[in-house]
């Protein structure tokens, strides 16, 4: 054997030896994460953002973990409930950002798992620190036993609602909003054309704030064994120091971390093996195998063409594009699917891509059934989509509704004359070549033109809620106008057929597909995840749209999503 021989022989010995060796170790990694011991405790941090899905990023986890989504954390919890491995759930609650029919969802879960007879302990290491703690405390009120740390408070104070009007600061630069709406309700408009709330604007808002708290309430008295007028006269007398909160029993003991996670690691004299929520996901999850059920995850502001995000401040985020929603539901259609259940999360935006999307939606519906889950937001736009569904189910917390139609425009002449001192050539080939610029004001005839728009919407929106609730337009124009509602106050209008979360809208589907309650099920999800190409390109569609606003914007012209949009409203 010669040198060379030699040299490749034993290269190739030692890279036998290292690959041996990367195989068993992860082997030994995939064993150790799939495995789940058979007296566990499992361990859930809710912090930071909650998505209605996981990212799905081509790099998984390689450079941090993924964000936990709402169906992560729903997966789990469902999984825990049933899991005779898992004997009980520490949760820590830290700040998070969700909306409250998100907290209602991940809260009924928590109690689901200790209605199955499971320890449940939440620790809180304050509830608002200088801020409001209402999302955390009500969340952890999902558990049997609440732990605060020594210095922490419960800040439960109540529910609040701040908008912001830039009426003023375009007046002071010389440019006059012009938006026409149909629907006092229909508020978008006026952080343009205000000052303040209109008499209309704030009327709904107040029966929104009632509602919400009425529900907050309900939830911390259930939790806490009060009464409903009891958990409402602490929420009215918040915020509490640790000791008085414990003094009120809104907790059950002041202790710092490490003595709570030892408290909850032993059960019974045993000690419970800890299993984080990523590794018990790993493990396993719920509705993997069996009967075929779609779940169309429809989130973000409703626009033409393919999801994606958008850049563009206070009208950005998540785009639910009509192109890869419809395609989404062609595909279920050609699958074997025995249903379908519609998850939205949207406050609208697009009319047409709106009803692109319904289209498609409601030619599934003709074929299998399809019940529609609301998330956090499903209004306007996002309530336009749910028209045709078989069945419609909603959180109690969930903002819907908003059947009303707005378009806007901002005559800039004095800003860019007065302000700026840029004049600009005009020249016009029609009448209306310059329609939907914004460097001149509307003319009477364009006015027209505008509201005849807007009414040919509306009267489709109206047309299409009617047939669907089977509610007069008449009925539906008295409801609508603009108006939003909760989802309980939605029920009661007959705006929603269901109060319950997104396993009741699965229960739902199953039944109406003539599948036993407690039948095995495999959620399919659509969107299928993207590819790395189109994750790319996402970016560069970003950058386009921030380009194309920002050049809208030096021109002067108002964009927002579309004409049946309502701005997110924000109850702290």
């Amino acid at each position: 054997m010669t040198t060379r021989s030699k040299a490749l022989a034993a290269v190739g010995c030692v890279v036998v030896v290292l690959g041996g060796g990367i195989l068993a170790i992860t082997l030994g990694v995939r064993y150790a994460t799939r495995h789940v011991p058979g007296s566990s405790l499992l361990t859930i941090e809710v912090a930071g953002p909650i998505p209605e899905t996981a990212s799905d990023s081509p790099f998984g986890e390689l450079f941090a973990p993924r964000t936990l989504s709402r169906q992560d954390y729903r997966d789990a919890l469902v999984h825990a409930a049933s899991d005779p491995k898992v004997l009980g759930v520490r949760v820590k609650i830290q700040e998070f950002s969700a909306g409250f029919a998100t907290i209602q969802e991940l809260r009924a879960l928590l109690a689901s798992v200790g209605k199955a007879g499971k320890a449940t302990a939440a620790y809180l290491e304050t509830a608002g620190e200088g801020t409001s703690g209402n999302a955390q405390y009500l969340l952890a009120t999902g558990c049997k036993r609440i732990v605060l740390n020594p210095l922490g408070d419960v800040n439960v104070v109540g529910l609040g609602a701040r908008t912001p009007f830039i009426r003023g600061t375009l007046d002071k630069l010389g440019i006059v909003p012009d938006f026409p709406g149909i629907g006092d309700y229909k508020s978008a408009r006026f952080f343009y054309t205000e000052k303040d709330f209109t008499p209309a604007a704030r009327e709904m808002t107040t029966w929104l704030l009632d509602s919400v708290t009425g529900q907050m309430v309900a939830g911390i008295a259930q939790g806490r064994g009060l009464t409903t007028a009891q958990a409402a006269m602490l929420v009215r007398r918040g915020p509490f120091l640790g000791p008085a909160a414990l003094k009120e029993k809104l907790v059950d003991e002041l202790a710092d971390w490490g003595t709570f996670a030892d408290s909850c690691a032993t059960q019974g004299g045993r000690k419970l093996d800890e299993v984080s929520i990523r590794r018990y996901l790993k493990a396993d999850r719920p509705d993997r195998s069996g009967a075929p059920i779609a779940v169309v995850v429809a989130e973000g502001e409703i626009l033409r063409g393919e999801n994606g995000y958008s850049p563009v401040p206070l009208f950005g985020g998540d785009v639910m594009g009509s192109e890869t929603i419809a395609r989404a539901w062609r595909q279920v259609r050609d699958s074997d699917a025995r249903a379908a259940v519609f998850r939205i999360n949207s406050p609208g935006g697009s009319a047409v891509a709106s009803e692109i999307i319904r289209a498609e939606m409601a030619k599934t519906a003709s074929k299998i059934p399809v019940v529609v889950s609301m998330g956090d937001v499903a209004a306007s736009g996002g309530y336009w989509i749910t028209c045709g569904a078989s069945k419609v189910v909603a959180d109690p917390g969930t903002i819907t509704a908003s059947i009303g139609v707005f378009s806007g425009h901002l005559d800039m002449t004095k800003f860019w004359d007065d302000k700026i001192g840029v004049t600009w050539g005009r020249i016009d080939t029609t009448p209306n070549g310059s329609m939907f610029g914004s460097v001149d004001p509307w003319t009477p005839e364009q006015r027209k033109v505008v509201q005849a728009y807007l009414e040919r919407i509306y009267d489709s929106f109206l047309e299409r809620v009617a047939s669907s609730r089977k509610l007069t337009r008449g009925q539906v124009d008295d409801i609508g106008r603009g108006r939003v509602f909760t989802g309980e106050q939605a029920k009661e209008r007959g705006l929603v057929d269901e109060l319950g979360t997104f396993d009741d809208a699965l229960a739902a589907a199953k039944q109406l597909a003539g599948l036993k309650a407690d039948a095995a099920v495999e959620l399919r999800f659509y969107p299928e995840s993207r590819t790395l190409f189109e994750r790319v390109m996402e970016r560069d569609d970003a950058r386009v749209r921030w380009e194309a606003m920002l050049n809208e914007a030096i021109a002067g012209r108002v964009i927002t999503p579309g004409p049946v949009w309502m701005p997110p409203i924000r109850i702290r």
